[in-house]
């Protein structure tokens, strides 16, 4: 047998082909010379001098609706009284100005300020999880104080704004300390700060601060690109994005620097029309197996159409436009009808479009203005997710209300879209373009009614405290799937990599006579060799789900994650009875409801309910839902 070390050694270069050998080569490079320290010359450390205001007083916004004034000033205030917003959910006392080297959720902090960002670890036990450090440093408080200034025309949101912003310049020396760390991060300051000049009118005629901080942050993202394309994810799409729009934007608005500029601008197109062609599927899916980052992903598509039209640029390709519009059309297809989208694969926190005062889990607002934007009409009736559309100059009645209707869709990433009567459900199976992180394959979500009845856990964090009492939401045991003895579908690798990616061995055709029935069927093995079939029918709203499972495991599992109630587990009925419906399991597995956790933000976790269905290897288990 060979040694478990030397296995999974084995398993690291049966991957290598499908990350791609010139960019693990490129990162192995890269990892070297970032060690080594040459490549901290190339990042010169740089004090801006901030002398005056970086934004400047304007006239008030005209015909705001009054129904968004009370959320947008709640929000703003809680800012003013020193209370700030943490992944769109958190609102941590912070003093004024804020620490920005603060974790807030383990009291650390960052003490390296005077080193150069190549000298700080991504992953420090005592600090913790450096996203909680970024987070304040992506400016989306400068945003919704921009949105009130302009509202109201109280100077006191403004001044806030100007004073942080100069403190956080004094604070953060250029290629110095924790927050210049990442050109993703860098990027969405990017596009924070040109969110609130076009909110303050002042896009065509901003300060020389706001000019010479842009153009070092597009510096930084420029000079180690190469190192974000090469991870194949939203960090390539965003920098080239902010190359794009911040090049497109400071040849605009500085002539003096204009062919620079242009060279970003260049750099930022050629790599967005490459990368919308290497990592979205022919049907609009992102490669990262991610709703949220996919939400990132439509974000940044609209902010790439919108500052297009705005300085009145060259349109992409036809061909980059089919891809972003059914990019668009695939998020609004996984989007229940009251906002929210299953929670499936990694979950950051991350809120790119925060023009408004919705819920974090409320994708509508993103999704009306990607509809506008890209696809060239609305898709939901009015609401406060409109906000956006107020501040790209967009109005209600100039485009068309096409609501995208939810049906039945095999999607080439690996979804099954699967709809009743009051009640869709989605599968998760195995078709990687992209690394997979969660061992979620046939995952089973289901909806009725508008709420997620039995879902996926989330993510929590990348790099939880050492104490942390959330379990791994990653793991096959988070999910609503099956695992044989206790396994992993996959086995982990890295933070974020698995090996033995898992291949289908059959996916079925969706057969549906109408819109509220039909039936699928799929199946894989895994590298243990066992082999899993799940065969879904449905009708109104009765789901079956009919799991088949072989191989040498002794045993399996199949866990479904239901929200704490009022329940009644009835064993020799095998029936679970919920305030929502039943679940009957066939009587060859024995069933239990154990404690899970579950996080629908970043940083935040909830006690939940987990059904564990029991049985011999070798068998099959029927789980018959049905909905009230």
């Amino acid at each position: 047998m060979i040694p478990g070390k030397i296995r999974r050694i084995f398993w690291y270069f049966e991957l290598i082909p499908k990350l791609g050998i010139r960019d693990v080569l490129y990162v192995i490079y890269y990892r070297t010379l970032l060690k080594s320290g040459i490549y901290k010359k190339n990042f010169p450390v740089t004090k801006l001098d901030i002398v005056g205001e970086v934004f400047t007083k304007c006239k008030p916004a005209k015909d705001f609706p009054q129904e968004w004034k009370e959320s947008l000033f709640i929000q703003a205030d809680k800012i003013m009284n020193g209370e700030l917003p943490y992944f769109s959910f958190h609102w941590i006392k912070q003093p004024n100005p804020p620490n920005w080297f603060l974790n807030p959720f383990n009291s650390q902090e960052c003490l390296k300020l005077s080193e150069h960002w190549t000298k700080i670890s991504d992953f420090n036990r005592n600090l913790g999880d450096i996203k909680n450090i970024w987070e304040l440093s992506r400016f989306a408080w400068v945003g919704i104080l921009a949105r009130a200034y302009r509202v109201s025309g109280n100077d006191l949101y403004l001044k806030r704004i100007n004073d942080w912003m100069t403190d956080w310049v004094s604070k953060n020396p250029v290629n110095q300390g924790p927050n210049w760390k990442c050109g993703q991060e860098t990027s969405f300051r990017i596009f924070n700060l040109l969110n609130a000049a076009q909110i303050l009118d002042q896009e065509e005629k901003p300060t020389n601060n706001l000019k010479e901080i842009i153009r070092h942050h597009l510096s930084r993202v420029n000079l180690n690109n190469r190192y974000a394309t090469a991870q194949r994810n939203n960090h390539s799409t965003s920098e080239a994005a902010a190359l794009f729009i911040g090049g497109s934007w400071l040849a605009n608005v500085d002539p003096s620097g204009q062919k620079q500029y242009l060279l970003y601008t260049r750099k930022g197109r050629n790599s967005l029309e490459h990368l919308l062609k290497s990592l979205v599927y022919e049907d609009g899916s992102f490669a990262q197996h991610s709703t949220n980052y996919h939400r990132l992903f439509t974000d940044t598509l609209s902010l790439i159409a919108f500052w297009t039209n705005k300085l009145d640029l060259i349109q992409f390709s036809p061909g980059f436009n089919e891809i972003a519009k059914k990019s668009v059309t695939w998020l609004l297809s996984v989007t229940d009808k009251s906002g929210n989208s299953p929670n499936l694969g990694p979950n950051d926190g991350t809120l790119l479009q925060s023009n408004h005062s919705c819920d974090y889990r409320d994708y509508r607002p993103s999704l009306q203005a990607a509809s506008a934007l890209i696809n060239g009409h609305f898709a939901f009736e009015s609401g406060p997710w409109d906000e956006p559309l107020y501040w790209f100059g967009i109005r209600k009645e100039s485009l068309p209300l096409i609501p995208f209707p939810k049906s039945i869709q095999v999607h080439k990433a690996g979804y099954i879209i699967m709809t009743g009567q009051n009640s869709w459900a989605l599968i998760r199976f195995p078709n990687y373009k992209f690394r997979p992180s969660h061992n979620d394959v046939l995952h089973f979500d289901l909806w009725a009614n508008g709420k997620n009845i039995l879902f996926d856990s989330g993510s929590f964090s990348y790099y939880p405290d050492i104490d942390s009492e959330v379990p791994d939401l990653k793991s096959v045991h988070s999910h609503n799937t099956i695992s044989f003895d206790h396994n992993e579908q996959m086995p982990r690798l890295g933070r974020f990599l698995l090996g033995k990616w898992i291949k289908p061995l059959t996916i079925g055709n969706i057969t549906h006579p109408d819109h509220v029935s039909g039936t699928w069927e799929g199946s894989y093995s895994d590298y243990l060799g066992n082999i899993h079939l799940r065969k879904i029918k449905w009708e109104n709203n009765r789901w079956e789900i009919s799991d088949n499972f072989r191989g040498n495991s002794n045993y399996v599992e199949i866990g479904f994650n239901f929200d704490r109630c009022k329940y009644s587990l009835e064993e020799k009925n095998h029936m679970l009875l919920l305030p929502w419906g039943k679940i009957v399991i066939s009587d060859n597995a024995e069933i239990k409801v154990i404690s899970q956790m579950k996080s629908d933000y970043y940083q935040q976790s909830s006690k939940v309910n987990r059904l564990v269905i029991t049985s011999k290897n070798n068998s099959e288990v029927t789980t018959a839902i049905q909905i009230f």
